[in-house]
């Protein structure tokens, strides 16, 4: 994903700088029956996995552990489902969940698959959740994206995020500001992966939108700045590996490199260059299937692009509708076989935006727009390998 950097945004006509943010630290339950060594504020709540916790004296302390057939939910502790997924499972059958954590009516029935995170067929080894698309806009909101619920709003706002970060890179933003999210991707576990464009990562819980570092070391192999996308290692298979697209944070025009961060160690290695003749460096999104694709945007030649994970070369391309004003966002993701771009354009002075969702279907290579004026300049979208790749 990608979005004007504050400092030269009056310099250059567009510039990456994607995705998601985070809120409070999180850290395990403590052997004394529920007391956490996270500080925190007065009214504070928050779910640790399965644990409801509220603020006491200082400290977050587990009021409620949730199991059966209950999950945790920050605002309403243990519900039958969360409305931060607008969709759950009962028995084999999809319904809608309600916002105050009730079961609601029947979407669908799975006929021949069993209901997993609220779609039929959903993948073992899969948090719920984790079937969705993730976004984050320029403000900040963390929200789900299911475009099942299409032609409707597909949005639901999970909260704000507020990562901790450094300050930026000062090639990418000389101005010292506090560091903004550059661009995400979401695991099998539905925990987002977010670079900020300080060069740091952070996992963000896409229940709560808490936000817990990760020890990344930035800069590696010389990926400053990036997009992200998880891939599964073989089509079916529940182990996937991250790969990353860019490079140096004082250059974000060109295709940049590609590589990959092993999830275990956080460790980056280097792939091979990405073409030169782009505009800027793609966001990436990957597959249950294991397939990896990059969003190329821009103002002379945009397009999609399968990227070979062993040499970076692209693939089969299909081209899209160039952009006729700046970009100021952008972020990418595949759900259902088909590609959903958020786009955020700026007119020449930077005064008006105009924010849509358009899908690709690459089975005929036709490109709509399914939402427009949204009002959200989404500047990060990241979806798991546990996402469909086929809708019937």
């Amino acid at each position: 994903m990608s979005v004007l950097t504050r400092a030269v945004r009056s310099l250059i006509a567009f510039a990456p700088v994607a995705l998601i943010a985070c809120g409070p630290s999180a850290a395990g339950v403590g052997a004394d029956g529920g007391v956490t060594t996270d500080p925190c504020q007065p009214g504070q709540v928050r779910c640790l996995g399965q644990s409801h916790q509220t603020c006491q004296n200082g400290f977050f302390t587990e009021d409620q552990s949730c199991s059966g057939t209950t999950v945790c939910d920050p605002d309403l502790g243990c519900p039958a489902c969360s409305p931060s997924n607008p969709k759950t499972c009962v028995g084999d059958e999809v319904h809608t969940c309600n916002n105050d954590g009730t079961v609601g009516g029947l979407i669908e029935t799975c006929e021949f698959e069993q209901c997993r995170g609220g779609t039929c067929g959903g993948s073992d080894g899969c948090a719920q959740g984790a079937e969705l698309i993730y976004v984050v806009d320029i403000a900040n909101n963390l929200y789900s994206f299911d475009p099942q619920l299409l032609p409707g709003d597909p949005f639901h706002l999970i909260g704000k995020l507020n990562c901790p970060a450094g300050t930026p890179y000062p090639a990418f933003d000389p101005s010292g500001g506090p560091a903004t999210p550059f661009s995400m991707s979401v695991d099998r576990s539905a925990t987002a992966w977010v670079l900020y464009d300080s060069g740091e990562i952070f996992h963000v819980s896409t229940t709560d939108a808490s936000c817990t570092a990760t020890g990344f070391t930035k800069g590696q192999n010389g990926f400053e700045l990036f997009g992200m996308g998880f891939v599964s290692n073989s089509a079916g298979s529940n182990d996937e590996t991250l790969f990353i697209a860019g490079g140096s944070a004082g250059s974000q025009t060109g295709g940049g490199n590609l590589g990959k961060i092993d999830p275990t160690n956080m460790q980056v290695s280097s792939v091979g260059a990405l073409p030169a003749n782009a505009e800027f460096s793609p966001e990436l999104t990957g597959t249950g299937d294991a397939n990896l694709y990059g969003y190329y945007p821009g103002m002379t030649t945009s397009y999609v692009a399968q990227i070979n994970q062993g040499t970076a070369a692209n693939g089969m391309t299909w081209n899209l509708p160039t952009l006729t004003d700046q970009i100021k966002g952008w972020a990418f993701a595949q759900w259902g076989g088909e590609f959903y771009i958020f786009i955020t354009t700026t007119d020449l002075l930077g005064t008006t935006d105009h924010s849509y969702v358009e899908k690709l279907d690459p089975n005929g290579g036709q490109t709509t727009t399914v939402l427009d004026n949204t009002g959200k300049v989404v500047v990060g979208a990241g979806v798991s390998t546990c996402a469909p790749v086929v809708v019937n």
